[in-house]
Formats: C-alpha cells, structure tokens, sequence
C-alpha cells in the first residue's frame, strides 16, 4: 500500500512563529531600554565626575610642582574646566552636555586656586548628576589645607549644594 499523505516540510519557519518570535523580542527590549538609558547616564556620570576630580588634583599638584599659585576654572554653563596659568592642566577638560555640574564655590564661573603649597583659600562642594539617572556625585575641598572628599549626593536635584549631604562613598 502506497502512503498517499504529504509529509510535513521541516525547510523553515511560518509567518505565525517568525510574528510570535518578533512580539517577545520586542518585549524584552521595551523592558530592557529603559534599564539601559539609566546605566549610560550612570557611566556619563562617574565618568565626568572623574574628570572634575582628576582636573582639581591635577591643578593642585601642578601648584606645588611648579611652586606657583594655580587655579582650575570650572564653567558651569559650557561645562569646560580650564586651568589658569594655561600649564596648570595639561589641557581643557570638556564634560558631556547631557552633565549638570553645581557648585557653591563663590565666582560667577566658580573656581579653584592652589599655592605653591598645594593650600586653597575657597572651600565648596562641586555635583555631577544627569536628569536621566538618580545617581549625583559630590566633590567638597577644605578651606586651607585643600584636603577633599568624595561622595555620594543625596540631595535635591536642583537648588543650593551643601556639604552636608555629601556622603562619604
């Protein structure tokens, strides 16, 4: 007896399960999009609050190097850190736009200067955050001395910057 009955073709996928197989895809990344967008502000902002940091200490021990008054210059609005003399950073450092940086460093552009002993006479907190992520880093230097500390920021996204809610990483 011949069998007459068309066996099934196992070439390939059908329409239904190629649809099913797109519609959990695209599941997993409506989930996963947002999750991700946090992460990358997160790295913008360790990364930039690297930068702020690195450039300070930087100034600082170019100050006591060189045994001259040094100063880094930090333009919120261009978010740019320059030093003053031009040989007290080795170049400009230029922070993400996407990065908010506040200070209660006193100056219409705040800055920083060191002598020649590596002391400061401004104290102040600088904050790096994004309004894409909760995480806010801080940076407070000590009048005289210039010894700083780094943190974490747990205060209010906007408004004044205190040292007190610079907590100890």
């Amino acid at each position: 007896m011949q069998n007459n009955i068309k066996q099934k073709s196992d070439r390939g996928f059908t329409l239904i399960e190629i649809v099913v197989v797109l519609i959990i895809i695209g599941i997993f990344a409506a989930i996963a999009a947002p999750n991700f967008a946090r992460l990358l502000s997160r790295i913008r902002v360790n990364n930039s609050f690297s930068t702020v940091v690195g450039a300070i200490k930087e100034a600082q021990r170019q100050a006591i190097r060189q045994g001259k008054m040094c100063r880094v210059s930090i333009n919120t609005n261009n978010n740019t850190l320059t030093g003053i003399p031009a040989n007290c950073l080795l170049t400009q450092r230029n922070i993400d736009r996407s990065i908010t940086i506040r200070s209660n460093i006193p100056g219409t552009i705040p800055n920083i200067s060191f002598s020649f002993r590596g002391s400061t006479t401004k104290m102040g907190t600088i904050v790096v955050s994004s309004p894409n992520t909760e995480s806010q880093k801080c940076f407070v230097i000590s009048l005289g001395t210039g010894i700083a500390r780094t943190g974490t920021y747990t205060g209010n996204r906007t408004g004044s910057v205190s040292a007190r809610n610079c907590q100890k990483i």
